[in-house]
């Protein structure tokens, strides 16, 4: 393990680091399956773009964004972030992008999910995390959802793809529900 800041049974987080943005990571935001129910891959991914993100995030003090690896090969498979931290009413947004398509539907976005939400309330003191994925992104509910996220709502017609507009899913965690049993794998 390299760097390891928070580790669970297959994975650990850790934070990104200047390598990653020249390793598979750059690819997967070019990547039209791994991206086509996210914000990225509309316009191509460059090295400029890549750099200005890592260096906005490394100093910032309301997002921050993790590596996720699997541990037994120690192979960043994707990033899970924490977004619009604010303190005062103690609330952020999750985002999550597994890139590495062989590992699709094995659980490894649950498990960073409950990892990174243990984090959250237990460390961070935080009440509230929100996340959203496109109606369509259904291994992305799934995994919030198994992770304790509750539907909240829908954006309607948020999100255009291939021609169609599709309604984005807003979820939540509260530290209430967490702390009642919903969390997972932690």
């Amino acid at each position: 393990m390299r760097h390891p800041f928070l580790v669970s049974d297959r994975i650990y987080l850790r934070r990104l680091e200047k390598e990653d943005i020249e390793g598979n990571y750059f690819q997967w935001l070019n990547d039209q399956n791994v991206t086509k129910w996210m914000r990225h891959g509309i316009f191509p991914n460059s090295y400029e773009s890549m750099k200005a993100f890592y260096e906005n995030q490394a100093i910032s003090k309301t997002d921050v964004v993790f590596a996720i690896v699997f541990k037994e090969q120690d192979r960043h498979i994707g990033n899970i972030g924490l977004h619009s931290i604010n303190y005062v009413f103690r609330s952020a947004e999750i985002g999550i992008i597994i890139g590495e398509t062989d590992c699709w539907g094995k659980g490894y976005a649950t498990e960073a999910i409950s990892l990174l939400s243990h984090h959250c309330f237990k460390r961070l003191n935080l009440n509230r995390l929100a996340a959203g994925a496109v109606d369509k992104n259904i291994g992305s509910i799934r995994a919030f959802e198994k992770a304790g996220f509750s539907r909240e709502g829908v954006a309607r017609q948020a999100y255009f793809c291939e021609g169609q507009y599709h309604d984005c899913v807003n979820l939540s965690l509260l530290y209430s529900e967490w702390l009642a049993g919903k969390k997972v794998g932690v």
